[in-house]
This record gives C-alpha cells, sequence and structure tokens, in this order.
C-alpha cells in the first residue's frame, strides 16, 4: 500500500514514549551571555536519561537513536552497559531480509527504520554488529523501475523520501552500485518546482527545506548536482524565515535542520544564519527540565531534544563532538 511523505514524519512520532506536553509556561529565556548559558545541558542529560529507568531500554529504535545522539552531542559519555543493551536491541531489530523494523513487537522491515538503526550503531562505532552485505540486499529490493524506491516490501511506492533514505542507507554500507544512476537522477529531479528547491510530490505543489536536502542529498551522492539546481535551492531557502528575517511564515523545527543541511548540500554553508538558528531554538527551549519542544509554546519531547541538539551542532553551539556520519 501507498505510503505518502507526511504519513512518513509521523511514524517516527508514534513511537516516542512521550507525546506533547502542555503548553510551557516559561517566556524566552534571555541570559545575560547567551553563548554559554542559554542552555542548562545538566538538565537535558536528566530529561534524556529517564528513559534508562525503563526495563526495557531502550524500547524502541527511534528511542536509541534520540538517546545517543544527543548525549554525545551534549558531550556525554555512554556507559558501556547502556551501549551494549542499544547494541544488541539494534541487532535485534535487523529481521533475516536485512532490514530493520521500529521495534522488538514489529517484524516489518523498513528503510526509514533501517537508516536510524545504521546511524546509531555508526554513533556507537558499532557498524559491524550487523549483516552489511544483507542492508544492501534489503534496501536495493526496494528499487522500483521508475528509479525511485519504495518504503517496505509491503508499501512499495517510490517517494522522494523513501528514496533519499534508500540511497543513504547504500552510500553508507557502500553499495551505490545497487542504484540505477541515471533512473534515480531523473527521479528525482521530477520533484523539483519553478519557485526553486524541491516539494515532496511532483507536479504543482510548493517546495520545501526538507524535500530539498533529500534532493540534494541524492544527486550529490549519485555525482549528479549540477550549479544551476544548487543555485535556484539557494534562491527557494532565502525566502524562508531561515534566511529571511522578515518572513511572516511560522518557523518548523524540522525544517530548520532541513534548511541548514540542504545549504551545506549545495555548497552554501556560508549562507546558514546561524544566530537565527540559535535565537529560534532559545525560544523551543524548556527551562524547566532542559528539553526542547516541537513549536513554539509546546513542552518538550525526546524526539524534539535530539532535533534542536541536531542543529545545535550543525551551527557548532552543541559541547560534544558528533560524528559526521550522524550528520549526514
Amino acid at each position: 500500500m501507498p505510503i505518502s511523505n507526511k504519513i512518513l514524519r509521523k511514524i517516527v512520532t508514534l513511537t516516542l514514549v512521550a507525546a506533547l506536553a502542555v503548553p510551557a509556561l516559561a517566556k524566552e529565556n534571555k541570559p545575560a551571555n547567551a553563548k554559554t548559558n542559554a542552555f542548562d545541558f545538566k538538565k537535558t542529560s536528566v530529561f534524556i536519561r529517564e528513559m534508562e529507568g525503563r526495563p526495557d531500554f531502550p524500547v524502541a529504535t527511534v528511542i536509541a537513536n534520540d538517546y545517543v545522539y544527543t548525549l554525545q552531542a551534549m558531550g556525554e559519555k555512554i556507559d558501556t552497559g547502556r551501549q551494549n543493551a542499544i547494541i544488541l536491541a539494534t541487532k535485534l531489530a535487523q529481521q533475516k531480509d536485512g532490514g530493520f523494523t521500529p521495534d522488538k513487537s514489529s517484524k516489518t522491515s523498513s528503510i526509514l527504520y533501517t537508516d536510524i538503526a545504521l546511524e546509531t550503531l555508526a554513533l556507537l562505532d558499532a557498524g559491524n554488529a550487523v549483516d552489511r552485505a544483507k542492508v544492501k540486499s534489503f534496501a536495493a529490493s526496494l528499487k522500483n523501475t521508475d528509479g525511485g524506491f519504495g518504503f517496505s516490501p509491503e508499501a512499495k511506492k517510490s517517494s522522494l523520501a523513501t528514496t533519499y533514505y534508500a540511497v543513504h542507507v547504500l552510500k553508507a554500507v557502500n553499495g551505490l552500485d545497487a542504484v540505477d544512476k541515471a533512473k534515480t537522477v531523473e527521479y528525482v529531479k521530477g520533484f523539483a518546482k519553478k519557485e526553486g528547491g524541491f516539494g515532496p510530490e511532483k507536479g504543482p505543489g510548493r517546495p520545501n527545506a526538507r524535500s530539498t536536502y533529500m534532493a540534494a542529498y541524492v544527486l550529490n551522492a549519485l555525482c549528479s548536482l549540477d550549479a544551476d539546481t544548487a543555485k535556484k535551492a539557494v534562491l527557494y531557502l532565502q525566502t524562508t524565515p531561515y534566511l529571511d528575517k522578515k518572513s511572516k511564515e511560522r518557523p518548523d523545527l524540522d525544517e530548520q535542520l532541513y534548511a541548514i543541511r540542504a545549504l551545506k548540500e549545495v555548497n552554501a554553508g556560508n549562507r546558514v544564519d546561524k544566530t537565527l538558528a540559535f535565537n529560534f531554538m532559545k525560544r523551543l527551549y524548556i527551562k524547566v527540565n532542559g528539553g526542547f519542544g516541537p513549536l513554539e509554546g509546546y513542552g518538550s519531547t525526546p524526539d524534539s531534544t535530539t532535533t534542536a541538539l541536531r542543529i545545535l551542532s550543525e551551527i557548532g553551539k552543541a559541547k560534544g563532538v558528533v560524528a559526521q556520519v550522524a550528520k549526514r
């Protein structure tokens, strides 16, 4: 059954331990020295480490990823016992077809959770703990005749997002030879929009930062990102609230991350407005527990806190040095 990009984005959220909390009462923090005092990472650590108390830790593929990335981004070490538990749970999530599932209760592999699992293992320097040849075989099996890739053996229809995940996975396991380069490049370019950038659907529609990043990544991975496409992507991105201070559009946490990554992907990293991004993170920070909310005025979740740390890592404002593989 076909699966839309919108549903894909919700899949991760539905696996979270915490749902959105009540609107936060605190206003934006304005410390004297924003560079060093804007965020209390000790509180953030306590917030993330609350999941350690669960008897079924690390619970799920996404939760394990949130835990590992966030703590490493803050410069914290994860003890050997926790690392081993996460590696074991991730290994058990790999199915016979080579793909990974969202948690131990599921037996259906998908390219999304395969991508997340590989990133977690890479962060723990345990990429060889799983069968990488089977991972390549699984990702390759999702290839369609239109050049795109599907979500899972059951949801076979191609989409830009699932094609991105497949190429991302294949690159991680040195499997790009499984991609039909010409067809995949043609498929991805079909998502380009006249105002620049890329959208989640072909044909009429507006571009967004997420799709623009994903398309640019695939084209780059396949050595097919031309100068004109890159220029048009920048033209689009400069109209968004992530570069245009006068934009009336409300910034979105995920889109903030993808806007930064898209600019870097099209070799325009110098255009990233780090101050604008940093101030946005300050507005999402929840002083009470150290987490970050998904939207202004909402409480924190593990997933939104992880995304915030990814953004802070991208702009050089996180304490830890996170592996490049986790950023890309």
